[in-house]
């Protein structure tokens, strides 16, 4: 049998009503057998909110005119609403300003490429972790998302987007194995068959290195793909950058990394932002390979985006040079250089201004 309460993420306390998008799709089939329905209505149900996006149960055309009533006194579908959309000219990326029910805001990215497009997905309002080089961590953390919010934010980005969408990140505003359950609750509502259908292998949920989650990730078995934020080559140098490193040391970090590849049998990715005279020099090169020659993994460097006064992106011979060091390791190496930097839109620059809107 399905429980939920109204304390619980399934209601909106200010409505009272019951919020459908905070359902996986068993508890949703569960739902609606509590209501005398059969569980594959529950199935159409689901369908028609997240791969039909409907606005209002009236929408729904297969469903009894009663479980249409119900609905209606019941429940609710309104989580959250695009405020404003930002494109770059140059790039083409776009930004969307989400306004949650509560009056806060989380920022949320499409990024189009030749071959494929990218959402970039918040999962909490703010961040706790304080990453010095980052614009999200200046804000502090005002809450979490629930499951419904971070799945909402692809609805807002389907209905922007001309083309469809094939991959998914949690590398936006927050920390998502902060948020854990959640996080892993919208992963399973993104993935789900009766709705967005998108595969496992295409949703990529990322950390800056909360060691517990990274195995408790790895011991519950989820077919989604793992980022580590990984930054720095030695701890000095990380801890200032990533205050999570007191707790949680690079080799604490590679020993969750080595149990999650060795559990998963699935390779993850090293995120690695270069930062001007602070983790771009020859040595931190070796440093690098030398942690991700022990484990299964393959290395993305991310030539910062000016977001922080006192860090800046090293010059174009510098990540040359840092690159080549690299040259011919057993793991794979990338640049990627980040989309959306004209609009405050690539990585580490996401941070709403307005929050609390009456």
């Amino acid at each position: 049998m399905f429980f939920y309460s109204a304390n619980s993420v399934f209601s909106d306390m200010s409505t009272d009503k019951i919020q459908l998008k905070n359902f996986t799709l068993p508890e949703m089939e569960a739902w609606a057998i509590e209501q005398g329905e059969q569980a594959f209505r529950g199935r159409q149900l689901f369908q028609w909110i997240w791969e039909k996006g409907i606005k209002e149960f009236s929408e729904i055309t297969n469903l009894s005119k009663d479980f249409i009533q119900l609905l209606e006194e019941k429940c609710d579908l309104g989580l959250s609403t695009i405020h404003q959309v930002q494109t770059s000219e140059t790039q083409g990326t776009s930004k969307l300003l989400i306004r949650l029910n509560d009056g806060k805001f989380v920022e949320t990215v499409l990024i189009p490429e030749d071959n494929r497009v990218t959402v970039c997905l918040s999962s909490q309002v703010g961040c706790a972790l304080d990453c010095d080089f980052c614009a999200t961590g200046k804000m502090g953390l005002l809450r979490n998302l629930t499951s419904g919010e971070i799945a909402d934010q692809l609805l807002h980005v389907r209905e922007t987007s001309q083309r469809p969408i094939t991959n998914i990140v949690f590398m936006g505003m927050g920390e998502p194995f902060h948020n854990y359950e959640q996080v892993i609750r919208a992963a399973d509502i993104l993935n789900a068959e009766h709705g967005f259908a998108h595969g496992a292998r295409k949703i990529t949920i990322s950390t800056s290195g909360m060691v517990p989650q990274i195995k408790r990730f790895a011991d519950e078995g989820h077919r989604y793909k793992l980022a580590i934020s990984l930054n720095a080559s030695e701890d000095e140098s990380r801890t200032k950058v990533m205050p999570i490193n007191k707790k949680w040391n690079i080799r604490d970090l590679v020993k969750a990394c080595q149990h999650y590849t060795k559990t998963s049998k699935n390779m993850l990715t090293f995120e690695y932002v270069l930062l001007d005279n602070v983790n771009d020099t020859i040595e931190d090169a070796k440093r690098l390979q030398k942690i991700a020659n022990q484990v299964f993994c393959k290395v993305n460097l991310i030539p910062y985006n000016t977001v922080v006064e006192g860090y800046a992106r090293p010059s174009n011979k510098r990540i040359g040079r840092f690159t080549d060091t690299l040259k011919g390791s057993q793991f794979p190496v990338t640049v990627r250089w980040s989309q959306g930097d004209d609009i405050d839109a690539a990585c580490g620059q996401l941070s709403t201004a307005v929050q609390e809107e009456n």
